[in-house]
């Protein structure tokens, strides 16, 4: 078990990197990391995550970007507003996803956090009634007890559809969101992490998400936990880089810290 406390995404991340490079077979279970500022972005944050998606690219993976729409979609918010988000993913960005050879395996986490169809046949939004719960200036009381207070649960992990699987399938399995001093908390928990190919715009993804949420409640944005139990710094042909090329890339991820400046800063 590690916990790795953070100040951003890229700090936090590249941390992880180096205590998986001394694990043997560099896998660890119970690996979580906690991210103080989650939507700060230092200028030595984007040199990181620029090293990094020049990797992927090199290597013709998705750049962080495209994998942190998958969880949600930001660009549809930023050009459309709620609606994009609430609307128009579902029904016009979805249904093209859903062509993609690699569809039954990822690229599903937004589409099950904003469409559901519940025992009755009746088609909802989670993540809105998720905000809408968040708004009651009056919330029952009692649904803060027993060690479950200022909760607001999101499962990705559907049962009916993913039971048969034994690879594949959503690797994030749950969210937790919780509103405490004005400041709205994310958790993730992902079953099994690969901290080159997706952690990165995982996290990026998440606090996206967090970040509209917080926005949609009239608040900021707190803390971001992400729970991985297994971590994996992965190679091999299967993810179409060799064992070799993975310390220098966290090498120079590293030296990007020390590059830049750090008193320079932009927000998400």
């Amino acid at each position: 078990m590690k916990l790795i406390e953070g100040m951003t995404l890229a700090h936090s991340w590249l941390m992880a990197c180096e205590h998986l490079l001394a694990k043997p077979g560099w896998v660890d279970t119970t690996v979580v990391l906690h991210i103080k500022e989650p939507t700060r972005v230092r200028q030595q944050d984007k040199a990181v995550a620029d090293t990094l998606d020049g990797f992927l690219i090199a290597h013709e993976q998705y750049n962080s970007h495209t994998v942190a729409e998958t969880i949600f979609p930001g660009y549809e918010y930023v050009r459309r507003g709620l609606d994009g988000v609430y609307k128009d993913y579902p029904d016009e960005i979805f249904p093209r996803i859903k062509g993609h050879p690699q569809f039954r395996h990822w690229g599903t986490y937004a589409h099950r956090l904003l469409r559901r169809t519940d025992g009755d046949g009746r088609e909802y939004n989670p993540l809105a009634e998720l905000i809408k719960k968040m708004r009651q200036k009056n919330p029952v009381r009692a649904s803060y007890e027993i060690g479950l207070g200022f909760g607001f649960e999101l499962a990705t992990y559907d049962d009916d559809e993913d039971r048969g699987s034994r690879l594949g399938g959503p690797c994030l399995s749950h969210l937790s969101f919780k509103l405490i001093d004005k400041k709205v908390h994310l958790t993730a928990m992902y079953r099994s992490h690969y901290y080159i190919q997706r952690a990165y715009g995982n996290l990026l993804g998440l606090a996206r998400l967090q970040a509209f949420v917080a926005d949609q409640v009239g608040v900021t944005a707190g803390p971001l936990v992400c729970h991985s139990t297994m971590a994996v710094l992965e190679h091999g042909k299967e993810w179409g880089w060799k064992k070799g090329e993975v310390e220098p890339l966290v090498a120079a991820c590293r030296d990007k810290t020390r590059e830049t400046t750090p008193s320079v800063d932009t927000h998400r």
